[in-house]
């Protein structure tokens, strides 16, 4: 089973649109059929983005609960890697940089691979979830 990250822009659109690559991934991640990597800074941010007003409507209390508790308890905690220094686009990004570093596989799944470039200078892969899905599922 492969063990990849999830950017928080894929967890919220799989979340939102089940039937899109997004959302198989995320199927995939609840049926066991995919690892999630995670550290407490890409678990936080899930939380927080997850309780955004802008998706009270979507996705209730109990989804968000439901979510943050598969993470926890069949998610990989890994301890975060040391990011290298680079021309990053998007600072928010690091702790997922981060997070996959740490992984043998250095998968990160997102919907901006663009902004993930400087990290395949370092060895991470960049996926987008149409690719994604075509690679793990």
């Amino acid at each position: 089973m492969s063990v990849v990250v999830l950017d928080t822009s894929v967890l919220i659109s799989g979340l939102l649109s089940p039937r899109g690559a997004s959302g198989a991934l995320v199927d995939a991640f609840f049926a066991d059929r995919l690892k999630l990597a995670y550290t407490p800074a890409t678990f936080a941010e899930y939380a927080e983005v997850m309780e955004r007003l802008e998706f009270a409507g979507v996705i209730t209390p109990a989804d968000r609960m439901g979510v943050l508790l598969k993470v926890q308890h069949c998610g990989v905690l890994v301890k975060v890697a040391a990011v290298p220094v680079d021309d990053w686009p998007d600072m928010d990004d690091l702790p997922f940089v981060a997070a996959a570093l740490a992984k043998e596989a250095r998968v990160t799944i997102t919907l901006n691979t663009g902004d993930f470039e400087p990290a395949t200078r370092h060895g991470l892969r960049a996926f987008s979830p149409a690719q994604a899905k075509r690679e793990f599922l």
